[in-house]
């Protein structure tokens, strides 16, 4: 994501200075601060530092501590994957191990507020809580509670060896960095109302593999309880859960190469154990955009998240999934090029592209793109909902093709994680220079959207729907009427949205896979 082309569709006051204010839980008491009646307190451990004999366990107890902690930074960010593009969140921010902590912003107001518990993307390689753009403020302004906070990742959050699962069976494993996700979701349930929180009605929301880990949240048994509505921001959905032997062979050439494949049991492990966080860190194996991904394990992942929806195994929480319009800027990212794109199709190539072309001739590289966007990401949310509807729960559907004004012209539409400045707002992006100066540049049909867009996704926080007044009705979607709500400059419901395009995709998922659409 270009932040500094997408900064400019908000225009925002520099924050004023902040007071502190303070909360007392179990662990002990956090010295936060306060900003424009927000409550903010950072750093706060939600598990034990997963370091020495931790590292490649399942979360710990998190630690208590004497006097009053210092809640008004952000703590390490989890070690980032090699090339994984994290540079500017590295400069910021130092590199840990000890990195499982959370971040709260609450409304000081009255009364249990609901909760929204954010889930970071970055391919399970890279990202952060500390990213400026998901700073809590402006959805905290709308009423509600705002979560963030990190999990492990690369191999510290997703390494399957046999002797992990025989060190610990009583213990799941090589999913750590759901694991973390799930221990972060526990510690909001247990200390969230004294934040003013209410745990008994907390929605999960994140983006990309954030998404994907909402979408494994609602499948995984050991989630069960902790959240109650779910957002899936371009979560993908139809693809293959990799298995418990994929996941063991890309652990085991990770020993390989760490020099202790020829080791088993206890010694391999003490061995990896002893190395440094960095030169785990520094192993290329997995490539840029790929090769960390969460597996069927049997407890967290019981099967493939794709066939748990289908079969209705889902948790019982109000569903909400989309994509934007240009999800292909992220195709190059994990290795697809048009050529690829396109021999995917195989001798369907001329009949798929007339479905495609009933707007008009497209090159190769915008047919690409389309199929990209519509495979990937618009066909796995329209599925997702309907197996959610078809097991009772409600489902909601949209599509992001809202461009900003100062973007128009230069940008073919919303690209991959396009949609998070007007979910978040720009608050922590002001926060640097060159936020501030182009914020100037902001209309006022943008911040229209903004305003839309945080309406939306905090009404359905607060009540599992997100329609309010004054807002465009966003329907549910039902298996016989699918809907999908564009988000646009006149922002509609529209029935069937790329049914005939999708029609396509899902019939190469049940080719493939024998999973059809409810």
């Amino acid at each position: 994501m270009r932040l500094s082309a997408l900064a400019v569709v908000f225009a925002l006051s520099v924050a004023p200075a902040l007071a502190a204010t303070q909360v007392t839980i179990p662990q002990g008491a956090l010295a936060g601060t306060t900003d424009g009646g927000i409550s903010v307190f950072k750093d706060i451990p939600f598990a034990a530092p997963p370091v020495g004999d931790l590292r490649w366990r399942a979360p710990q107890p998190a630690p208590s501590w004497s006097g009053t902690r210092d809640a008004s930074q952000y703590g390490d960010i989890c070690l980032q994957a090699p090339g994984s593009g994290a540079g500017t969140l590295r400069e910021k921010h130092p590199e840990s191990e000890d990195c499982l902590t959370a971040n709260v912003w609450t409304p000081d107001t009255g009364g249990k507020k609901p909760v929204m518990v954010w889930i970071y993307g970055g391919s399970f390689r890279m990202g952060g809580a500390a990213v400026s753009l998901y700073d809590g403020m402006e959805l905290a302004q709308h009423g509600v509670v705002v979560v963030t906070f990190n999990y492990r990742l690369g191999w510290f959050g997703f390494l399957d060896l046999p002797a992990l699962a025989a060190e610990h069976p009583n213990e799941p494993h090589a999913n750590y960095g759901l694991m973390d996700q799930i221990a972060a979701l526990a510690w909001v349930k247990k200390n969230i109302a004294s934040f003013g929180g209410d745990p008994g009605n907390v929605t999960i929301f994140g983006e990309s593999a954030g998404g994907m880990s909402v979408n494994d949240l609602m499948v995984s048994p050991l989630a069960r309880g902790l959240f109650n509505k779910a957002i899936s921001e371009s979560g993908l959905g139809l693809i293959d859960t990799p298995s418990e032997a994929e996941g063991q062979k890309a652990g085991a050439d990770f020993a390989n190469r760490m020099g202790a494949g020829s080791e088993t049991g206890a010694t391999q492990l003490k061995d990896l154990r002893a190395r440094s966080a960095f030169t785990v860190q520094k192993d290329e194996s997995a490539g840029e955009g790929g090769g960390f991904a969460p597996i069927v394990d049997g407890a967290l992942l019981p099967d493939g998240v794709a066939k748990l929806f289908s079969q209705g195994k889902i948790a019982p929480a109000a569903y909400m999934a989309g994509s934007n319009s240009d999800e292909a800027t992220l195709m190059r990212a994990i290795g697809m090029s048009t050529d690829s794109m396109l021999k995917e199709l195989g001798p369907h190539a001329a009949d798929v592209r007339k479905l495609y072309e009933v707007d008009g001739a497209l090159d190769d590289e915008a047919f690409a793109r389309q199929l990209f966007a519509d495979g990937l990401f618009a066909s796995g949310a329209q599925a997702f909902a309907h197996y959610a509807t078809k097991a009772g729960e409600p489902a909601y559907v949209y599509n992001f093709r809202y461009l900003a004004d100062a973007l128009r012209g230069r940008e073919p539409g919303v690209g991959h994680g396009g949609e998070l400045i007007y979910v978040f707002g720009l608050h922590g992006l002001m926060q640097n220079p060159l936020g501030a100066r182009l914020a100037s540049f902001a209309t006022d049909k943008d911040k229209t959207i903004v305003a839309l867009t945080q309406n939306y996704w905090t009404n359905f926080a607060k009540t599992g729907d997100p329609n309010g007044q004054g807002q465009p009705v966003w329907p549910k979607s039902s298996v016989s009427a699918p809907v999908t709500l564009v988000i646009d400059d006149k922002t509609s419901a529209v029935m069937g949205f790329r049914n005939a395009q999708l029609a396509v995709v899902y019939a190469h998922w049940l080719a493939r896979t024998g999973i059809a659409l409810p």
